[in-house]
């Protein structure tokens, strides 16, 4: 296949090692193939690669340089032990130098799209390797390539233990071919797309590097973290390292509170970072960055797993309650206490102060749902709106170190509040553009509402993002926050059933604007 080869050092002709496959890319310059095969300290000098290498023509369509800081991967893949420590980011993009004449590696042998995100199922996948065989250095330098045609499918295992090292478990793509040995990692996993297309939804590489079965191999899943280094390669910057959790940590976040905690750190733009409270009481923080870096950088744990927290914290929300220049958290607990955590940080936690003091049969207890906004008591996002069980809904206007002034705006025991009963989630943002901030709803039927300069009193004007719908009953967590290059807190988190985390920005009336997936399940 034209477009599939492997590589050798230049300067070496008798060393060949691994597989790569010219994927589609603007500059038509980039070569796909396993990180594990260039993670290591040996030179990466004269490297070349040689696409559909063969003993009767070794070099068919030429060479092409492969610079060494041309090479991308996930930079935790590249720490020491990250191929067992990140099995699931055993992938890299290399950008290949023009051939000697000039012309560009795609423009002589075409290329292969990337099929992103394709689940796992797809019978008739096309595995193609160049195997280890006896010869120098233990390969044989020119070399026909294996080619097998067989089901991807699903393989999913814990973490292993061999020879003392731990190797990362998870969900990999698997095929089962014959004799892909050493040598085939970087092989491409290519399915049918429709057309007689095919796009490249895998290479050999991740749990165990591949396997350790000459008859069974695996593939990291191709999700938005390849589109991250891929992006990356295009632009010739190596790619940051995506520091979310994957899905099936985000099904276990309990809640989301958005605010600005990460002072000390290079908060770019005033963009928000995101503060998890886990099942297990974990705390944590991830810092706000630009797009290219998955908006987010970096990762602060405030607290590891908690029982107390586990099992009695019931929500938080952040907002400005004391005035300094960070944020402040309430928490709001099982007993029906509510706490004011002055200023957190990525230290932690400066000091507490007790909102409201637990009762018996406590009103609180029966706060369904929270969220904290600009509202129409000043220009500070510290007025705090509750949801109550039985529809009454409540701002408790410029909230400090003590609960704000109680409007209600809606009151129970009316139709409007027996409607509010089904308000299963609220948030805030500032996506209208005037000086208050809307309230977002979403319904128990998938319905999302944005209710403009929403402040409690009189008449509020809706805007309806999402008519009722079976997509939108399975977001779990809908939060607003400032995570794009705006300066406007018009931007949405979803955390949804499946554990996808989803960030629409630069919202409107008409919708939460554009989707950018940060975190993508596995299928």
């Amino acid at each position: 296949m034209r477009q599939v080869g492997t590589f050798f050092f230049e300067t070496d002709a008798d060393y060949r090692f691994c597989t790569g496959t010219v994927v589609a890319s603007p500059g038509k310059d980039i070569v796909s193939t396993a990180a594990h095969c260039f993670d290591g300290t040996e030179p990466k000098s004269n490297l070349v690669f040689v696409p559909q290498h063969r003993p009767q023509d070794p070099a068919p369509h030429g060479k092409f340089v492969v610079r060494a800081e041309q090479i991308f991967m996930d930079a935790k893949y590249a720490e020491p032990d990250g191929d067992h420590k990140y099995t699931d980011l055993d992938f890299a993009f290399l950008k290949a130098e023009p051939r000697s004449d000039g012309k560009r590696l795609e423009d002589v042998v075409g290329s292969i799209p990337l099929a992103l995100n394709a689940g796992f199922d797809h019978p008739g996948t096309r595995v193609i390797g160049y195997p280890r065989l006896p010869g120098m250095h233990g390969y044989k330098p020119k070399q026909d390539p294996l080619d097998c045609i067989t089901t991807m499918k699903k393989f999913t295992t814990g973490d292993k233990t061999d020879k003392g090292k731990v190797w990362k478990g998870g969900s990999f793509a698997q095929v089962d071919c014959d004799g892909y040995v050493s040598g085939t990692p970087g092989g491409p996993f290519l399915i049918d797309t429709g057309g007689g297309k095919r796009g490249l939804a895998g290479v050999t590489g991740g749990f165990e590097t591949g396997g350790h079965s000459p008859n069974t191999s695996y593939s990291s899943y191709f999700d938005n973290n390849v589109k991250r280094v891929f992006d990356a390669a295009v632009a010739g910057t190596q790619p940051p390292s995506n520091v979310l959790p994957d899905a099936e940590m985000w099904k276990h976040a309990k809640d989301i509170a958005n605010g600005y905690f990460t002072l000390a750190g290079a908060v770019e733009d005033d963009r928000m970072d995101m503060f998890v409270l886990w099942t297990d009481g974990e705390l944590t923080i991830y810092r706000g960055a630009s797009q290219r870096e998955n908006f987010f950088d970096k990762e602060f744990k405030v607290q590891g797993p908690n029982k107390f927290w586990a099992d009695h914290a019931v929500q938080v929300v952040a907002g400005d309650f004391t005035g300094d220049s960070g944020s402040d958290l309430i928490v709001r607990w099982t007993d029906g206490e509510v706490t004011l955590y002055p200023s957190v940080d990525e230290k932690g936690f400066h000091g507490e102060v007790q909102l409201h003091k637990p009762e018996p049969d406590d009103t609180w207890k029966h706060a369904a749902a929270m969220t904290v906004g600009r509202f129409g008591g000043n220009d500070k996002a510290d007025d705090l709106v509750v949801r109550w069980t039985d529809g009454e809904v409540t701002i408790y206007q410029n909230t400090g170190t003590a609960l704000g002034r109680q409007i209600i705006a809606v009151t129970p025991k009316t139709p409007r509040a027996e409607t509010w009963k089904h308000a299963v989630e609220i948030g805030s943002g500032d996506y209208t553009g005037n000086d208050g901030w809307d309230l977002i709803v979403r319904w128990s039927d998938g319905e999302v509402t944005n209710y403009a300069d929403f402040d409690g009193g009189g008449t509020w004007r809706e805007n309806k993002w999402y008519a009722p719908n079976e997509l939108l009953t399975h977001a779990v967590l809908v939060t607003g926050g400032d995570f794009s290059d705006n300066p406007y807190a018009d931007d949405t988190i979803i955390r949804w059933t499946d554990g996808e985390l989803s960030l629409y920005t630069d919202g409107d009336e008409k919708g939460p604007g554009k989707d950018n997936p940060l975190v993508t399940p596995k299928k």
